[in-house]
């Protein structure tokens, strides 16, 4: 009896077992998978366009800094405050280990990176909700049962369709494959790049005229230009001494990058790539006029702007998938951690929230992974640092020693008591 592979070996098994055993699924929508496939004879998309430097930087910046996010399940109660439920088996598999094979950084790294490259991100969610399986974009596909409405998938190796309550699914944009929508900039960022690599490899040489007054053949023609071309090009036979007999004349033709706007173009197609994936410049090393300033904008500007929406993508997911069968439980990614990276931005965020009361001394220590300490959990304002559980008391200790008004000629008072103030101080300023 042959032995039951897990869902890892049916998944990246051997090659040619992928090959001879690809899955058929009758009435599937391969959609932007055949799109893949379809142009990977003018350019390749997908998880090969990060070829392109930018590309890569972009999507690694993009799936790095959500998989580096704390994450995990929260329980809102009757007064409608969230509370942490670090216990639940969701936030072990969510912010911890979602399967034995694969960590939580690597599993939100490798669905949301789908998702960017592909339009969409999968992982499986076993039947018991114990674990969570990253499927890769190129190995899945879907089809709709008509009379239900109903979403199924299959991957390479799935023993049955999978429902779509049990699979986990990170869309992009419209649920578009943003490679495939942005193709034209990506052919046009990867020629840029070609003719750069070809250029050095030639030494910086975009090629020549090799002319002889002596009739040749095309063989004899096509010999002298091998021939050339294996003693004088490439960056290896760069700056090499060319002697020519037979009557034999070399004309190169170079034109200098600069007239060639081969940088201003590089940094276009660049430009272009950080746009469409919503990243600004500065976040993938591009140069400008870039000061501090307005570099933590920037920064300000890709986690409001970028990572947010995919966060809440993903909470939402979560919530509909994983967490359905409780509605008081959330999912909840840390993103606070990223908007006070500096000890002192994070210092003063949380001077501020202290001295308005909204969080106490153990809170604070908390989130700074510290022990509680003794009274640290009463909340204080700014006002003498009061407990606020003692400012009834406070309010009426001041306002206690109040006296009746003097009117005065025009309707006024001539003496009103001010709060705090005590009765000696009161009789000295009559005095």
């Amino acid at each position: 009896m042959a032995q039951r592979k897990n869902i890892f070996q049916r998944l990246f098994g051997r090659e040619e077992e992928r090959k001879t055993n690809i899955p058929t699924f009758a009435g599937a929508s391969t959609g932007w998978l055949g799109a893949i496939h379809a142009q990977r004879n003018v350019l390749v998309q997908g998880s090969d366009s990060l070829q392109l430097s930018a590309v890569y930087a972009c999507v690694s910046k993009i799936a790095d800094t959500i998989a580096s996010m704390g994450v995990g399940v929260e329980r809102k109660g009757v007064d409608g405050a969230a509370e942490p439920v670090a216990n639940h088996p969701s936030s072990y598999l969510l912010g911890v280990q979602p399967n034995r094979h694969m960590g939580a950084y690597e599993f939100w790294q490798m669905v949301v990176s789908d998702a960017l490259l592909y339009g969409q991100g999968h992982a499986l969610i076993m039947p018991d909700g114990e674990e969570m399986y990253w499927i890769p974009a190129t190995e899945i596909e879907h089809t709709v049962d008509k009379n239900t409405g109903e979403r199924y998938y299959k991957y390479h190796g799935a023993p049955t369709p999978v429902p779509a309550s049990q699979m986990l699914e990170i869309k992009a944009f419209r649920n578009e494959s943003p490679t495939k929508l942005q193709l034209q900039n990506l052919k046009t960022a990867k020629s840029v790049q070609d003719f750069g690599a070809t250029f050095f490899e030639n030494g910086g040489m975009l090629g020549g005229i090799l002319t002889t007054k002596e009739p040749l053949s095309i063989e004899q023609m096509q010999q002298a230009s091998d021939r050339w071309r294996q003693e004088y090009m490439g960056s290896g036979n760069a700056h090499k001494v060319a002697i020519l007999g037979g009557g034999f004349s070399y004309q190169p033709l170079s034109v200098p990058l600069e007239q060639l706007q081969f940088l201003e173009s590089k940094k276009y197609s660049t430009e272009e790539i950080a746009r469409f994936y919503s990243v600004p410049p500065a976040m993938v090393g591009m140069e400008g006029n870039t000061a501090y300033s307005n570099y933590e904008q920037q920064v300000l500007q890709f986690f409001q702007g970028t990572i947010l929406p995919w966060v809440r993508r993903i909470e939402l997911e979560v919530e509909r998938k994983l967490l359905r069968d409780d509605k008081s439980l959330s999912c909840r990614f840390d993103v606070d951690s990223l908007l006070r990276a500096d000890s002192t931005s994070r210092a003063q965020y949380y001077h501020t929230l202290l001295s308005d009361g909204v969080l106490s001394i153990n809170e604070v220590r908390a989130r700074e992974g510290l022990a509680p300490v003794d009274g640290g959990n009463e909340h204080h304002i700014q006002l003498n640092q009061v407990p606020l559980s003692k400012m009834a008391d406070y309010a009426s200790k001041v306002t206690s020693g109040k006296s009746e008004k003097k009117t005065n000629g025009n309707g006024g008072s001539d003496n009103e008591e001010r709060p705090g103030v005590d009765n000696q101080s009161k009789m000295n300023e009559d005095g």
